[in-house]
Order: structure tokens, then C-alpha cells, then sequence
């Protein structure tokens, strides 16, 4: 999960252990994404759109070029939510969107379709 917002983690670490996943790594910024990604492959990113110093369409594309992790799924969690914002994510390489605020069940959708897509 990349997200600098505590709030929007602790909501989301309850939602995403509510749905049975419990290996989690949380990143506040680019720099500290990039450091949880050498140490392998995830099969879902969690990315937050508005981050500091770099935000995470730079960084999705970033992911997508690292040879680890270039094929884990991406969902986009943003409160930029417009046709034009998804269009940016997905233009940039995310998998999927869920706009915040955050609703249970559309996060499960998004995690089952991502899975399924992924072959998990």
C-alpha cells in the first residue's frame, strides 16, 4: 500500500485484513515504495494517486518498468475520481481504480477481479 494519508492506512489496513489479506507493507512516499519493492514481488499495489514528491501516476509508471513487480495488478485509491482521472491511471498503468472515500464493497470487487485477472 502507498498512501501518506495515517487515516486513509488505518481504513484501509481494516478493510483490506477484513477481506482475509494480512501480508501488508505500507509506504508513504515513492522513495519508501521503491525500497519495499526490491525485496520482491507483490501481487497487489494499492496506490494512492496524491502523494508527496512524486505522485503515484509517476510512480505506477515507475512500478511498471521494475522487473519484480511490473506485473503485480495496480489499484488506483483516489479521491480524483473523474472520467479524466480514471483515464490518467489507467493511461499511466493501474489496473484499477477505487475512488476514496472507500466503500467495503466495491474495494472487494476491485481485489476480487484483480486476483482472478492475476490468476491468485
Amino acid at each position: 500500500m502507498v498512501e501518506d494519508n495515517q487515516v486513509n492506512v488505518r481504513l484501509l489496513l481494516a478493510l483490506l485484513k477484513g477481506k482475509g489479506i494480512t501480508e501488508i507493507e505500507i509506504a508513504e512516499d515513492a522513495n519508501q515504495a521503491f525500497t519495499a519493492l526490491q525485496t520482491g514481488a507483490f501481487d497487489l499495489i494499492f496506490m494512492d494517486i496524491q502523494l508527496p514528491w512524486t505522485d503515484g501516476l509517476q510512480l505506477t509508471k515507475a512500478i511498471r518498468d521494475h522487473p519484480l513487480v511490473r506485473k503485480s495488478r495496480i489499484i488506483a485509491v483516489t479521491a480524483f475520481s473523474t472520467p479524466e482521472d480514471r483515464r490518467k491511471a489507467a493511461t499511466a498503468g493501474c489496473d484499477a481504480f477505487v475512488p476514496k472515500p472507500v466503500r467495503r464493497e466495491e474495494l472487494y470487487r476491485v481485489i476480487d477481479e484483480q486476483l482472478a485477472e492475476a490468476g491468485n
